[in-house]
């Protein structure tokens, strides 16, 4: 979701929320065991205070990954993909934790997928906290939620939280209060929701993560799909 174009109808839109949610899960993958440590036989390893470019499948170029101690940021991360029919587009990037790097349909952790790419899904186990990311450790696994059933019927799905103004009931119904994002219909903006953090699971190893926006360059309203996030593996 994001700017939408003003001769967009509020009708289209919503057409295409559901379109593309009905199609966000075509793509399945197997379990990816994560590294613990994070450190060791990666395709990227990055140095503490060091930066690496993102590449793999379908790239594009223009992101980074930074290490600060046990903690990584994404900047601009962006995949090409064949668009869906109507604007905005809808996609999927890959992402694997465990190499710090871009995924594929078949090695992801997570998925980025949807209209503006916007909801998450994982290969295996995903919760949300509401606790500041530098304050979330391991053990707040079993007290974190999981998200249920997304309002598409599909399960383990993290999108809309909340919607904000006027939007047409088809649109507001994506919003189930389990999201990582509110969704403002005036301006067409997407905000992650303050102070909540991602979980994923596989095996024993945890990765928390949260998305801090969607924007190149992380500017509200910019362009889009450009995945900004931080993550640490326990």
């Amino acid at each position: 979701m994001k700017h939408i174009t003003k001769t967009l109808s509020a009708f289209a839109l919503a057409t295409l929320l559901l379109a593309a949610c009905s199609k966000q899960h075509d793509v399945a993958s197997p379990e990816s065991p994560l590294l613990r440590d994070n450190s060791a036989r990666l395709s990227v390893i990055i140095a503490d205070g060091d930066s690496s470019d993102i590449t793999g499948p379908g790239v594009v170029a223009g992101g980074k990954v930074y290490r600060n101690g046990n903690v990584y940021t994404v900047k601009n991360f962006k995949q090409a993909y064949s668009p869906g029919s109507g604007q905005p587009a809808d996609g999927n990037f890959y992402w694997r934790f465990s190499e710090n790097n871009a995924g594929t349909p078949a090695t992801y952790e997570i998925k980025m997928t949807g209209v503006a790419t916007g909801d998450i899904t994982s290969a295996d186990s995903l919760k949300f906290i509401n606790k500041s990311f530098a304050s979330v450790t391991a053990a707040d696994w079993a007290t974190a939620t999981n998200p249920g059933t997304h309002p598409s019927g599909v399960p383990n799905i993290i999108g809309m939280d909340q919607v904000t103004g006027p939007a047409p009931g088809p649109v507001a119904a994506y919003a189930n209060g389990k999201g990582w994002y509110i969704y403002h219909w005036i301006g067409h903006t997407v905000e992650p929701v303050s102070g909540r953090t991602l979980l994923l699971k596989s095996g024993t190893t945890i990765v928390k993560f949260q998305i801090t926006s969607i924007y190149q360059n992380g500017i509200t309203g910019g362009t889009f799909p450009y995945y900004n996030f931080i993550y640490q593996t326990f």
